[in-house]
């Protein structure tokens, strides 16, 4: 399964993409990486952390009930949230990607954000 990795703050995360439940927002990803971003943290939703991408995209695979290590799109947003711990969105978000490894280092990354605001994040195919 493909992929990509974000890296903020010396981490690594590796993601896998679900192609065969969201194919058309897995193909906007892959189109604009390698790509370098903010990294926000969500306001009020939990253990959420957020990244602008340059696509707009319709709602796939929609997901109410994310766990640690989902990854969404925000439909109309240009957001991509990825969650890593306890969450309650706002909406459903489109599932099209997950943590395959470093939880805990996206979890650093989240924590660090509550601290300081935003954090440069480079996306880049795996």
């Amino acid at each position: 399964m493909a992929g990509f990795r974000v890296h903020c703050e010396g981490e690594v995360i590796e993601v896998d993409l679900l192609d065969d439940d969201a194919p058309r927002i897995c193909a906007y990803m892959r189109s604009v990486l390698p790509m370098d971003g903010t990294m926000v943290h969500a306001k009020f939703a939990g253990d959420e952390t957020i990244i602008m991408v340059p696509f707009f995209a319709e709602q796939e695979n929609p997901k109410l009930n994310v766990v640690a290590g989902d990854i969404g799109y925000y439909p109309g947003r240009q957001t991509i949230c990825l969650f890593y711990g306890e969450t309650k969105p706002f909406g459903e978000v489109s599932y099209f990607a997950r943590v395959r490894s470093n939880l805990e280092g996206l979890a650093r990354c989240g924590r660090r954000l509550l601290e300081v605001g935003h954090l440069a994040v480079r996306l880049e195919a795996s």
